[in-house]
């Protein structure tokens, strides 16, 4: 049986696509052009209206917990073993994928409106079952209860059952089966159909170039792709933006924003907005070290695969003797002491 190291060296001898001479390094911060922002009102108001947060050259191995709590060992353990999504890992797969996150870059698109269409009608559909029928069921009994009491002819079961209102829960039932089942049926039937991506990317931040990439409009075939600006990582600045979510709680999100002209590269849709500010901190410090090159790709299990394929990540792995499944081969209850010491390390970072 061969041992882990050994694909391990394996992985060490096959050819590496090397980095760029100006890849990202924090040194290079230095390097940015001087000058005021040319940003308008409006830009500053929408893309650049929270708090600055800090250039740093994050020495702690810092991982946000969402990426935590969905790759567990047991989910990386069950993708790998699934042949459709050991493809998605092939270099030759992923190099025009819109949606990508390996040892070389960070790649993000979001869904067709077509998804959006079936993922809202199955959620408006679990509400009206088990929301507005409901209550629509409790009123209407309410109500008939009421007039049959109220009746002065017939018996009280002619008149409840007679109730004119009785068909409004029904209605509300059946369109809610409806949208709920029908959405529900695509999705199984015609995954791809219903759950598409949108024919490019929207952006990229490559670790190989040190370089951050703006796509013009990846919604159409015909623009897919098409690079709207390129720009170094380390011209941007990091915004924490808030908003409040319908019930006034804030609501954090990322924004990477250049610091001298109107572009930006909003990080919500890849990370998520969140209640904690602190998660986002988190974001934030991951992705600097992640662009560094000087320094090995931050240690969580959704990159543990592509470790070896980072000549930083390789180098450090085999001088310090880490096990190339380190994390795929842990057993529930210790990845879970792992996870809650990652949420301490967070809170000693950002709070201490």
């Amino acid at each position: 049986m061969r041992s882990t190291w050994d694909e391990a060296r394996e992985a060490m001898t096959a050819p590496q696509s090397a980095y760029v001479e100006d890849a990202y390094i924090p040194q290079r911060l230095r390097r940015r052009p001087a000058g005021e922002g040319r940003h308008s009102r409006k830009f500053r108001a929408f893309a650049a209206g929270g708090e600055r947060l800090a250039h740093r050259d994050p020495s702690v191995d810092i991982s946000p917990m969402h990426g935590w709590r969905h790759n567990t060992p047991q989910e990386l353990r069950e993708r790998e073993a699934d042949p459709i999504m050991a493809r998605m890992e092939e270099p030759e797969y992923r190099v025009d994928q819109p949606l990508r996150w390996d040892e070389e870059c960070i790649r993000f698109t979001s869904h067709t409106k077509r998804a959006f269409f079936f993922g809202m009608a199955r959620v408006l559909g679990l509400g009206g079952l088990f929301f507005a029928f409901p209550v629509f069921l409790a009123t209407t009994t309410f109500l008939a209860v009421d007039m049959a009491n109220q009746a002065r002819y017939g018996g009280f079961f002619s008149n409840f059952f007679s109730f004119d209102g009785w068909l409004i829960p029904f209605v509300a039932f059946a369109i809610s089966f409806m949208l709920w089942s029908g959405a529900a049926l695509v999705q199984r039937l015609a995954p791809k159909f219903a759950a598409g991506m949108q024919p490019g990317p929207m952006w990229e931040l490559n670790r190989r170039t040190g370089e951050v990439t703006v796509f013009s409009d990846p919604s159409k075939k015909r623009t897919a792709w098409q690079v709207a600006d390129v720009r170094p990582f380390y011209e941007f600045d990091c915004y924490l933006l808030s908003t409040p979510d319908p019930q006034g709680s804030p609501q954090y999100s990322l924004s990477l924003v250049h610091h001298l002209d109107e572009i930006q590269v909003r990080l919500v849709g890849m990370f998520g907005a969140t209640q904690s500010h602190l998660e986002q901190r988190a974001n934030w410090d991951m992705l600097q070290r992640y662009m560094d090159v000087s320094q090995p790709l931050p240690d969580f299990p959704m990159l543990e695969q592509d470790r070896p394929a980072d000549p930083t990540t390789r180098e450090h792995d085999y001088h310090t003797g880490r096990e190339p499944r380190f994390w795929r081969d842990m057993d529930d209850a210790t990845y879970d002491r792992y996870v809650e010491a990652q949420q301490g390390k967070i809170n000693a970072l950002y709070l201490g």
